[in-house]
C-alpha cells in the first residue's frame, strides 16, 4: 500500500512540475526542457541505485532495515533539494 501511494503521488506531481517549470521559461531558453528531463532521469537513476544499495540483503529483517535507511536518505535529500531550490531561486521574479 505505501508503494501504491508513493507511485500515485509521483504520477500526479511529475506532469504538474514539468508544466510549471517549462511554462516559466522564456522561449529563448528552449533547451530547458532537455535539462529538466536529463535531471529527472539522472535523479531517478541515482534514487533507484541508492535505495537498491541499502536493500541489497535478502534476509527479511535486513531488507526492512535497508528500506528504513533508504527512506531516511530520500527524506534528507528531499529537504536538501527543497532548501537549495528555495535559496537559489531568482528573487526578482
Amino acid at each position: 500500500m505505501p508503494m501504491l501511494m508513493a507511485a500515485s503521488g509521483i504520477a500526479l506531481m511529475v506532469p504538474t512540475m514539468t508544466n510549471v517549470t517549462l511554462s516559466s521559461v522564456e522561449p529563448s531558453r528552449a533547451g530547458a526542457s532537455g535539462v529538466l528531463n536529463t535531471a529527472r532521469q539522472v535523479g531517478g537513476m541515482l534514487g533507484v541505485a541508492t535505495c537498491g544499495y541499502f536493500v541489497r540483503d535478502t534476509a527479511s529483517t535486513a531488507f526492512m532495515h535497508g528500506m528504513h535507511l533508504s527512506l531516511i536518505v530520500a527524506v534528507v535529500l528531499l529537504f536538501l533539494g527543497a532548501a537549495l531550490s528555495f535559496f537559489c531561486l531568482d528573487r526578482e521574479r
